[in-house]
């Protein structure tokens, strides 16, 4: 498949933006994309010239939310404690407590996890910082924006881990 027009970044795929072109094996990029079914509705991740064949790498994958209820918010949480980001991975279960001790979300998804080198947490510097973007409700996202700070004003949430479900 190849694109029908010049496609910039983060557009929608729709009908018609790509075309079938026949190339021979050799002279095929890694992983193109034979169906344009595999990729209609999702967004490029870079910008895509007319003629050029498509890739799935040019393609974003899934969004964090898909799959979960309407209601469902994605939402950026810094944790208190950079280490905890260590124990914590996406799809694991968390509750996130406010430094007073107060739960501000519970059973919450963790939906990916930034370390402290690549955030550069509310400073920018890196080697700071860090946290976790989880799945919540609107009631749990308000509480999150408006958690206390800590006493030296930093991010006051603590990420505890909860055990996953046994299975029977």
């Amino acid at each position: 498949m190849i694109a029908a027009r010049d496609l910039p970044a983060g557009h929608l795929l729709r009908p018609g933006d790509l075309v079938t072109q026949q190339r021979p094996a050799g002279f095929a990029p890694g992983r193109p994309v034979h169906d344009p079914g595999e990729v209609s509705g999702r967004r490029l991740a870079a910008p895509v010239t007319a003629g050029e064949v498509l890739t799935t790498g040019r393609v974003l994958g899934p969004g964090l939310l898909d799959g979960r209820d309407d209601g469902a918010r994605a939402v950026h949480v810094p944790v208190a404690d950079p280490g905890t980001l260590a124990m914590v991975g996406a799809g694991d279960t968390v509750d996130l407590l406010a430094s007073t001790g107060e739960a501000l979300a519970t059973a919450v998804t963790v939906l990916s996890v930034d370390s402290p080198s690549e955030s550069g947490g509310l400073t920018g510097v890196p080697g700071t910082g860090g946290g976790i973007v989880a799945a919540v409700d609107d009631r749990q996202a308000a509480r999150l924006a408006t958690a206390p700070p800590d006493a030296v004003g930093g991010a006051g949430v603590t990420v505890v881990l909860r055990a996953a479900p046994s299975l029977p």
